[in-house]
């Protein structure tokens, strides 16, 4: 008999939430990094901190790179004595489906086998968002993860206000006045 995986359960810290379910509609895809971190014995991911909406994306996509992303890891990698790293990203579906496109399963797996990304079961999160200001105002927040040798499975997050002591020094990122395709500073 083949053994099953266990899933691990998503801990989503409740300011990440809030700042996925109020971006504003756009027709511009965005996203960012997801930060947290994993307990020793892996049964636990803690998403403790979203890096804001990076560069200007495309209906049809959004490429994320390091670009204003990097610099918000590293003063919580410091800030967190190292704690707080890098689990996978984010990014918006506006007017589609919170669900992972082919584009995504196959950044999921380049996040999973590339060693320079240190993510080998990388977790994304996508939100739903209505394209225009006048649309039907749909917001979901789902999260995946490629899970070894299982392929991709959707985590529910259990929502927390708390912080471990090592994340509570981060200082909370302002997402502002976002415009859906404006660049970070």
């Amino acid at each position: 008999m083949q053994s099953r995986i266990v899933p691990p359960r998503l801990w989503l810290h409740s300011a990440v939430k809030r700042h996925f379910l109020e971006l504003p509609s756009g027709p511009c895809e965005v996203g960012g990094w997801l930060l947290g971190y994993w307990t020793a014995d892996g049964r636990d991911v803690f998403v403790t901190h979203a890096t804001p909406p990076g560069p200007r994306g495309f209906p049809w996509g959004v490429r994320i790179s390091g670009v204003g992303h990097r610099k918000r890891f590293d003063l919580a990698w410091t800030a967190s004595g190292g704690e707080i790293t890098f689990l996978g990203d984010w990014h918006t579906h506006p007017g589609g489906r919170a669900e992972p496109s082919s584009r995504d399963e196959e950044a999921m797996a380049k996040l999973a086998t590339e060693a320079a990304y240190g993510t080998p079961q990388p977790l994304i999160a996508i939100i739903e968002t209505p394209r225009w200001r006048w649309s039907r105002n749909m917001r979901d927040v789902r999260f995946f993860l490629q899970q070894a040798d299982q392929g991709i499975r959707e985590l529910i997050p259990v929502s927390t206000v708390k912080l471990p002591e090592s994340a509570a020094r981060i200082p909370e990122w302002s997402w502002g006045e976002t415009g859906r395709c404006r660049r970070l500073p």
